[in-house]
């Protein structure tokens, strides 16, 4: 039987209203845990009706949402800004914890064919078209916006910081040591 590992994690990121489970914020868990929370249905994905499309797993909204995230291995962090997000971060993550025996080989294997299928659509507002062709078995193709949003988002944080900035506000650097 394989043994249940206990660490401490932290699964987060930044989507449309704050609207990612922060369940797994600061929680000492097993591998059982970590794998059930990435592969659950995040519920997020909406049709044109405002019915839910289900398949929408929390690690997709990791890899590919446009704002902020972070994950975290016991004293490893691995997290992005605005517009940084990558399913390579999120295979970083997922490796650690199972070169470190937390997750089994199937349940490492399943996350990583996960983030495989996200680089699929890679952007956290084609999920729910990506699941109604998946639905339907129609192809799937990248779109165009998929390329994009990434740098948009930067874009829009900078011009918004730049806006800030001329209108007086200060920012400080959260990591300058005084």
């Amino acid at each position: 039987m394989f043994d249940e590992k206990k660490i401490l994690v932290s699964i987060y990121c930044k989507i449309f209203n704050d609207s990612f489970s922060d369940e797994m914020i600061k929680r000492m868990v097993g591998g059982k845990e970590i794998y059930d929370f990435l592969m659950k249905d995040a519920g997020l994905s909406l049709d044109e009706n405002g019915r839910l499309i289900p398949g929408d797993c929390n690690l997709w909204y990791l890899g590919c949402n446009d704002m902020f995230g972070c994950l975290r291995y016991n004293d490893c962090k691995l997290k992005w800004g605005t517009g940084e997000s990558s399913f390579a971060i999120v295979e970083a993550f997922v490796t650690l914890i199972h070169i470190n025996g937390v997750f089994t080989q199937e349940q490492y294997e399943a996350l990583m064919e996960k983030c495989k299928e996200g680089r699929l659509f890679d952007n956290v507002f084609d999920i729910p078209k990506y699941l109604k062709a998946k639905q339907e078995g129609n192809p799937w193709v990248k779109t165009k916006e998929a390329c994009e949003f990434r740098l948009k988002a930067k874009q829009f944080a900078s011009r918004v910081s730049n806006h800030l900035e001329e209108e007086g506000f200060l920012f400080v650097d959260p990591g300058l040591r005084w």
